[in-house]
């Protein structure tokens, strides 16, 4: 019995895993879809010139119709066209191959040379003219897609109305002319965009911001016409009240309260236009005379 070996049997107990949840699957969908989303994002923007991603950002930073709405209309002609492009856009036509629209971009660097010249004017203008020079601060003077614009600012210690008045007081009359006077050398047309800052009446008033923002824009255009504009170039007077302004973060700041002048670029005038434009005569004749077609 010494001799025999003794058999050990070892009986192990395996317990079985608990099931995987499907909630892994969720994530990774959505960041698949996210991922996609990215690099269809990156896909188009290699499309765009740097003329266009100047416009989309000044659109995003200032998105009013007259001031900073950049976006270029595809005439309906075009819409649907076949496109060279593997995937359809939508009918969007596709960036300018070479050789194509070098015309068109030759025109258009040729206008923005002119503005750059006359930016460069303004600024000299300002330097020389000791009144002038005082409210430079007041001043901001840039380029953006929509063309030249002079914004005028108003400042707590030196401002350009009394409250609530749109005669201008006669630093701000002498500047607006002197701006006149260098923007008459242009053929181009002019938006002027009256603003004003939260400060405003009573709920009850008649007479709110919008009259007084649009009332202020009315006086500078009188004023930069006395600086020998042609009044043929005034393209609109319009006022915005407080809806646009200059400093986000703080709608009571004095800066808010502001008149905008834009010399317009030629495409933008067409945009412009495009927006006010009224129907044709023989177009009204044409459905008056069939009423069936105004259904």
């Amino acid at each position: 019995m010494s001799d025999e070996q003794s058999i050990i049997i070892k009986r192990i107990n395996k317990c079985p895993h608990a099931a995987h949840g499907g909630a892994w699957k969720i994530a990774f969908a959505d960041f698949m879809t996210a991922a996609m989303a990215f690099f269809l994002m990156l896909w188009i923007l290699s499309g765009s010139n740097q003329q266009d991603m100047k416009a989309i950002a000044e659109y995003f930073r200032d998105p009013t119709v007259i001031e900073a709405s950049p976006v270029k209309l595809i005439e309906s002609s075009e819409s649907g066209q076949t496109s060279n492009s593997m995937i359809d856009m939508g009918g969007f036509k596709d960036a300018p191959k070479a050789g194509e629209g070098d015309n068109d971009g030759a025109e258009k660097a040729k206008e923005q040379a002119q503005l750059e010249a006359m930016k460069q004017e303004l600024e000299q203008k300002i330097e020389e003219t000791p009144v002038l020079d005082q409210m430079k601060q007041q001043m901001k003077i840039d380029i953006t897609p929509n063309g030249l614009r002079v914004q005028i600012l108003d400042d707590r210690k030196k401002p350009m109305f009394a409250s609530g008045v749109d005669i201008p007081r006669e630093y701000a009359a002498q500047l607006l002319r002197e701006v006149g006077s260098v923007l008459a050398k242009s053929t181009n047309k002019i938006s002027i965009t009256g603003h004003t800052d939260s400060a405003g009446y009573h709920d009850n008033a008649e007479y709110t911001n919008w009259e007084l923002s649009a009332d202020r824009a009315n006086a500078a255009r009188r004023l930069i016409l006395q600086g020998g504009v042609d009044g043929g170039r005034i393209a609109q007077v319009v006022g915005l009240s407080d809806t646009v302004p200059f400093d986000k973060e703080n709608p009571y700041n004095p800066r808010n309260r502001r008149i905008s002048i834009i010399l317009l670029t030629k495409e933008a005038e067409e945009r412009l236009k495009s927006l006010s434009d009224a129907p044709e005569l023989t177009d009204l004749e044409s459905q008056l005379a069939n009423p069936e077609s105004l259904k």
